[in-house]
């Protein structure tokens, strides 16, 4: 019996617009693997530039990458849905289109997910030419491993180029919430549903860079424009009607929405502060904060918007 035969297949869905700079090395990274029944679905949100000519090239030597390419850019978001639409594996793992994964990744992310619905690991930061920046994101924030969506209710610690999750996620998953970051919604349904584990090994140098979509080390010089109240409200409207949230959390989630939504209104909300500091260790259990510094956290919401138009 082959190796492929009793390994369970899995989808790396890698979306792509304008990547020719990194392409190549991560794309040879993935073929690299030890990890040999996979399949690599590409979605290109309309590169003009050789990223195609790229791929293509590589197909010429491997039949297992597939290649589809939107008729017009949708964005990141739907550029990731087009790819998990084509994804057949029993497990999916996302990836950018600008990192590099060690060769026993998908290997050692197969052996450690268990029954749970999703695993993720630690990742190096790495400059443009690949070279460490000494931080990995571990350092950045705490790393969870449970089943409490409400951990991820204010935070995030899973990045998608880090994850693997059994597909019977997909159906819940998608379409993407237009207010949330897909990794972070799918570290929140993962998590109402068989949960999440963390496997504490560096398995993919995560570049930053200017064009790089994510910036957890904020080395991005941008402003932030976006209304950020009503987008948090709106993500929390997908919350609450998770099919997935079990009904004793689901009521919690209603409530924590239906304060959130009283805040532009409001001096100060004492339900959101009282309610946040006593479930700190779940609501601030990925920050890297003490006691005072969960503390300090719980009593931003304690001031309602109007406070803050006065005082701002």
């Amino acid at each position: 019996m082959n190796q492929t035969e009793i390994e369970p297949l899995v989808s790396v869905a890698m979306t792509t617009y304008n990547g020719e700079r990194f392409l190549q090395q991560q794309l040879q990274s993935i073929l690299d693997q030890h990890y040999k029944n996979i399949e690599i679905i590409i979605s290109d949100d309309g590169s003009t530039d050789s990223t195609i000519d790229i791929i293509k090239l590589f197909q010429n030597t491997y039949s297992n990458i597939h290649l589809f390419k939107n008729e017009k850019g949708n964005g990141i978001k739907k550029n990731f849905e087009n790819a998990l639409e084509h994804c057949s594996g029993t497990y999916i793992a996302l990836c950018d289109q600008d990192d590099y994964w060690m060769p026993d990744k998908i290997e050692k992310l197969i052996k450690g997910i268990g029954s749970h619905s999703l695993i993720y690991h630690n990742s190096l930061f790495v400059n443009e030419e690949g070279q460490s920046l000494n931080k990995t994101i571990a350092d950045k924030m705490n790393c969870y491993t449970g089943y409490n969506p409400e951990v991820f209710l204010m935070h995030n610690c899973i990045s998608g180029h880090a994850a693997l999750f059994h597909r019977r996620l997909l159906p819940v998953a998608l379409p993407f919430p237009e207010a949330r970051y897909h990794d972070w919604w799918l570290a929140f349904i993962a998590a109402c549903s068989d949960g999440v584990v963390y496997l504490p090994e560096v398995l993919v140098h995560y570049r930053q860079h200017q064009t790089s979509k994510t910036d957890i080390l904020k080395r991005k010089k941008t402003f932030r424009h976006q209304k950020e109240f009503t987008k948090y409200v709106e993500e929390l409207e997908w919350y609450s009607q998770c099919a997935l949230i079990e009904n004793s959390r689901q009521d919690f989630f209603k409530s924590w929405k239906e304060h959130y939504e009283k805040r532009p209104n409001q001096w100060f909300s004492v339900w959101l502060f009282v309610t946040a500091f006593r479930k700190r260790k779940t609501l601030y259990a990925l920050p890297k904060k003490g006691f005072f510094g969960k503390l300090l956290l719980a009593l931003k919401l304690f001031w309602g918007l109007k406070t803050k138009k006065m005082v701002g």
